[in-house]
């Protein structure tokens, strides 16, 4: 019996061995997995570069400035002044009245390479008319949106283009 008894406490003996090896081994993976998850993580999702990282958060915008917006023509070099560091060069490659109550503006930049600024304004008759718009480049993982606030201010906001545009290339 004891016979039986030494071999099978080395066979357990064996076995624990064999399993801290394995949780070691397991551990070390986990640990690197873990790494190389929080070091891509802290990177930028799009690879791409920050166009208004210097630039602030939210910019307040006059309707007398994009109202301005509207009378631009095909052609035309126009400069926006956001505020004073944000000002927008560009040349207007389209001004549509698409509809009887929507007319869109779109202008290429100069200063932001690969930049469009897009405004619409949106005319309802019972009230005034509103504004919508983007500045987007698809070569930045950043850009503005215009927003209009409950006191009928206007300001272009920042946001993560990643956050509105889903990678085809990951499917």
């Amino acid at each position: 019996m004891s016979v039986v008894t030494g071999r099978i406490r080395d066979f357990i003996q064996y076995l624990k061995q064999k399993q801290m090896k394995t949780i070691f081994k397991t551990s070390i993976a986990l640990l690197f997995c873990l790494s190389a998850i929080s070091v891509f993580g802290q990177k930028n999702k799009t690879g791409k570069p920050k166009l208004f990282s210097g630039f602030a958060r939210t910019i307040p915008v006059s309707s007398s400035t994009l109202e301005k917006t509207m009378i631009y023509k095909n052609g035309e070099t126009v400069s926006i002044a956001f505020n004073e560091q944000l000002v927008f060069k560009g040349e207007v490659i389209s001004n549509e009245m698409k509809y009887h109550n929507l007319q869109s503006v779109l202008i290429r930049s100069q200063n932001f390479e690969n930049t469009l600024l897009q405004i619409s304004r949106i005319s309802e008759e019972a009230s005034e008319a509103r504004y919508v718009g983007r500045i987007i480049n698809p070569d930045a993982a950043d850009g503005y949106e215009l927003k209009k606030d409950n006191q009928n201010n206007y300001s272009i906001e920042k946001f993560e283009i990643s956050s509105l545009l889903q990678d085809c290339h990951s499917h």
